[in-house]
């Protein structure tokens, strides 16, 4: 086995936020999965790849419905997954609503919301992060009841078409609000982390949900904001033990994100 396959079969790849439509054939939307395939490629054979929410724009599975807008990327989380490579994902704000087709039929494992795992001598909390900001308290009225059970029922009677076409009103909503506060949202999380994000005896804190990339060390703890691959095409990387944010660029070169 070569050098380089060698330090890849025992490397975890982090990655949230690829938000990969399903209302739009445009020319951003496949370059953005023709990377995120190659990306895929990229890392096959590693030991695990972690999906921290919102990889899918929409997400909503009916008891004999599977989205079809997404047949690209399930094939490649599926060839990535018979690679050896062990696939875990958790639900974002817009792709809460998983049902069993990912798990049964493709080998994924679906996480809870806030999971922790020990990792190459770390211990890793991991979240999408949608309700750790301050305030916002409209949003999170209205997550729980959207997730409720009633309300994840009362939609499965809706047209699957009407379903998505609220979705994608809703999506483009979230998405412009971020655009205008992601960097500010970005720095008051990283003045809030020490105090709030290693409270399960963990040493890696990782979140998604803010469009921009940022890792933040506090002695020997790390804070880390995953990014997305809207703007950034970011990852992280855990490798022997050490964290490295990313940028993924198609030819293979390497290119890090400083602390900031």
């Amino acid at each position: 086995m070569a050098h380089g396959e060698s330090h890849l079969k025992e490397s975890i790849f982090f990655v949230s936020d690829t938000h990969f439509t399903y209302h739009t054939s445009s020319a951003v939307e496949r370059k953005k999965r023709l990377i995120f395939l190659d990306f895929l490629k990229h890392v096959s054979g590693a030991r695990r790849v972690y999906l921290i929410g919102d990889i899918f724009d929409f997400w909503f599975e009916y008891y004999s419905v599977i989205p079809k807008y997404y047949g690209d990327i399930l094939l490649g989380l599926h060839t990535l997954r018979s690679s050896g490579t062990e696939v875990f994902i958790t639900g974002g704000n817009h792709d809460h609503w998983f049902g069993s087709y990912l798990s049964t039929t493709l080998g994924i494992t679906v996480l809870p919301t806030r999971t922790t795992h020990r990792l190459q001598g770390k211990t890793i909390t991991m979240t999408h992060g949608d309700t750790l900001l301050p305030g916002d308290y409209a949003y999170k009225t209205l997550k729980t009841i959207i997730r409720s059970r009633p309300a994840v029922e009362l939609s499965r009677l809706v047209h699957p078409d009407i379903l998505y076409r609220f979705a994608r009103w809703f999506s483009q909503s979230s998405q412009n609000i971020d655009k205008k506060k992601t960097e500010r949202f970005a720095r008051l999380m990283c003045e809030r982390a020490a105090g709030s994000f290693f409270r399960w005896d963990n040493d890696v804190f990782i979140m998604g949900h803010i469009h921009f990339p940022l890792m933040k060390r506090y002695g020997d703890k790390t804070f880390v904001i995953l990014g997305d691959w809207l703007s950034y095409r970011s990852y992280l990387r855990l490798e022997g033990g050490e964290l490295f944010l990313e940028y993924y660029n198609p030819d293979g070169e390497k290119t890090l994100i400083e602390n900031r």
